[in-house]
């Protein structure tokens, strides 16, 4: 499948570093131990750092070359991580399946964004969480990493509206300063998020 993302990985560098995602480190520590899956992936930083941590991780991405990147970079921290090749426009969801899926800077056109939440609201188990950093519309006046396409980047209220109903852990919109690569460099504007999967949600 070749695509842009599938060229932009298949230079020899780390176009987001190696290092895990900030907001996942901290994250991270608040997760149980249990099968997680990183969506929209890349070249696996943040598999590989929740692998090292002793979870049952699986990342999914479209872009071979970022699974390659992946499998490599999971080889040198000496870790495992399961990789499939997904576009999140048309995968299909099994429900309740998952302990965490994380999503890092995976912004979507609209219409597969309302999908894949959708989708991550199925496929969790009961307990199990939410975790995700993404750029907001605001981050257009920064120019420090992420599409240049407002209607790709998410707008808070609206996460917060799909995931009514959910236990609120974290949520946060402001700025942060991030050092990933080449492509995330500087002061942001974003919106994390940490919500858990209740019992009626």
């Amino acid at each position: 499948m070749t695509n842009s993302w599938h060229e932009r990985f298949s230079a020899e560098e780390y176009v987001y570093g190696k290092e895990p995602n900030a907001f996942v480190v901290e994250a991270a520590k608040d997760l149980p131990k249990g099968k997680v899956l990183c969506i929209a992936e890349g070249e696996g930083r943040n598999a590989v750092y929740l692998s090292s941590l002793g979870h049952d991780v699986t990342a999914w991405d479209y872009a071979q070359a970022g699974l390659d990147k992946t499998q490599q970079l999971a080889n040198e921290k000496g870790v495992t991580v399961e990789t499939e090749l997904h576009d999140l426009a048309d995968v299909e969801w099994k429900s309740e399946q998952w302990d965490a899926i994380v999503h890092i800077f995976g912004h979507l056109p609209p219409d597969v964004m309302e999908r894949t939440m959708a989708g991550v609201q199925q496929s969790l188990k009961v307990g199990g969480f939410y975790v995700s950093e993404l750029y907001t519309k605001e981050q257009l006046r920064y120019g420090t990493g992420g599409p240049r396409d407002a209607a790709m980047l998410a707008n808070p209220a609206n996460i917060l509206q799909k995931f009514n109903g959910y236990f609120i852990k974290h949520f946060y919109v402001g700025e942060v300063t991030r050092k990933e690569g080449q492509l995330h460099t500087g002061q942001a504007h974003v919106v994390q998020s940490i919500f858990q999967k209740r019992e009626e949600a």
